[in-house]
């Protein structure tokens, strides 16, 4: 297989070239293939908001929010003492706060970085799948922080049992909470990329079960399955639904941009392969819809599209390894052995627990779903690297200052004609 010149892929990458057409990757430009490598490094790092203009947009945000949030929580406060966790107390208050204050800067970081040139592939999508798609990232973001200040004002209450917070007190804790998730969700939200949106899908589903685990009134649960989480009544069973729906609804955002960062992948090593891309695509999308399902149907309430529905995310996730091992060209070799890695793991947690049984079902769904995002961790960042065209480092420290109508150079750069 033939491959391109050193310096060329780098100009067919959509973010560099600034090309909004189809996925950008697909095709590169003509002018660009032919353009000196520290002009398609500078334009690499034009895209979209410079890092302080984003940090100075995540302050005042971060401040915006920890005054709207401060008044507020004063005024539902008022003529009353809370404690710091519990089901009326400030910790629910400042979750809420929190929650809306991570999700909305998620949205406007997303949006104004969206109209600055970032994710100009997106464009392509149909508007229902951007509106889908960033409308799953928003909610994720905003239930991660809910569950995160949530956790935090639970643990505070165990290290000063029996405190109660005044409204006056009680507006400047919940304004803090906020302004610190706001300021988090509005730097995440200003660099989406697949690896953040990876992590955040990891983080949504064990915060979620963690925080269902410990609110969970039935004690014995871990004796069934973790499906038995979601059977539960009140706060736990809905924490532990939410968490797989929004889990399951961030994987399905997630399968385009894996697919894009193939498909870069793909064309820097003149293998363009839109049908492959498509069907992974789908196929990762799959494993999303299989979970959100799961999520949706609990196991008490119809136990067959329940366990059909988790059955069904691990045999497209099965398709989906198989296939992108298969076919994508120039797999990593490391990515192959760990991947059979994984498979053994799996084999030998179900193994465990029928015929040997060394643990229960639960044990099993444990490993095994560690396991699995284990492995979409790794592939996810493989996938990302593999976008990269091979043989360019596209880093600030290296560029040289240019001068007036002449490009920068990159440092020990290879002349594109070779």
């Amino acid at each position: 297989m033939s491959h391109r010149s050193i310096g060329a892929p780098l100009s067919t990458h959509p973010e560099a070239s600034g090309n909004t057409q189809g996925s950008g990757v697909a095709h590169g430009g003509s002018s660009g293939a032919h353009a000196p490598t520290g002009w398609t490094h500078r334009r690499l790092l034009e895209v979209g908001s410079g890092s302080a203009a984003i940090e100075s947009r995540a302050t005042q945000l971060a401040v915006a929010a920890f005054v709207v949030s401060g008044i507020l929580t004063t005024l539902l406060m008022l003529g009353r003492r809370l404690p710091l966790a519990g089901d009326e107390s400030l910790g629910n208050i400042a979750a809420w706060c929190a929650g809306a204050g991570a999700g909305l800067a998620y949205l406007v970081a997303y949006v104004v970085e969206t109209k600055r040139g970032l994710h100009g592939w997106r464009r392509e999508l149909p508007v229902a799948k951007r509106v889908f798609d960033i409308f799953a990232l928003t909610l994720a973001s905003g239930m991660l922080a809910y569950l995160a200040v949530m956790a935090i004002a639970s643990l505070f209450q165990l290290g000063f049992q029996g405190i109660t917070v005044d409204p006056l007190g009680g507006g400047v804790l919940a304004g803090a909470a906020t302004a610190a998730m706001t300021y988090i969700g509005a730097l995440v939200g200003s660099r989406v990329r697949s690896e953040s949106i990876a992590l955040l899908a990891t983080l949504q589903l064990f915060t979620g079960t963690m925080a269902s685990m410990v609110s969970s009134p039935d004690a014995s649960w871990w004796q069934l399955h973790f499906s038995q989480l979601g059977n539960e009544e009140g706060a736990s069973g809905y924490r532990f639904n939410v968490s797989l729906i929004i889990t399951g609804f961030v994987l399905i955002a997630l399968s385009n941009f894996i697919g894009n960062d193939i498909r870069r992948g793909l064309n820097a090593r003149e293998a363009d392969d839109p049908k492959l891309v498509r069907t992974l695509s789908w196929l990762f999308a799959g494993i999303g819809i299989c979970m959100a399902i799961a999520g949706s149907v609990p196991d008490a309430e119809n136990i067959v599209v329940h366990v059909g529905s988790a059955s069904g995310m691990l045999v497209v996730f099965a398709v989906f390894v198989y296939v992108s091992l298969r076919r994508v060209v120039d797999v990593p070799r490391d990515l192959v052995v760990f991947s059979l890695i994984v498979v053994g793991g799996i084999v030998i947690a179900v193994l465990l627990w029928i015929p040997f049984g060394y643990y229960n079902l639960t044990g099993t769904e444990f490993m095994a779903a560690s396991l699995l995002f284990a492995w979409l961790t790794v592939f996810v960042r493989t996938a990302a690297a593999y976008a990269e065209p091979r043989g360019i480092v596209a880093t600030a420290p290296e560029l040289h200052r240019g001068t007036a109508g002449r490009p920068a150079e990159t440092a020990g750069a290879p002349d594109d004609r070779a």
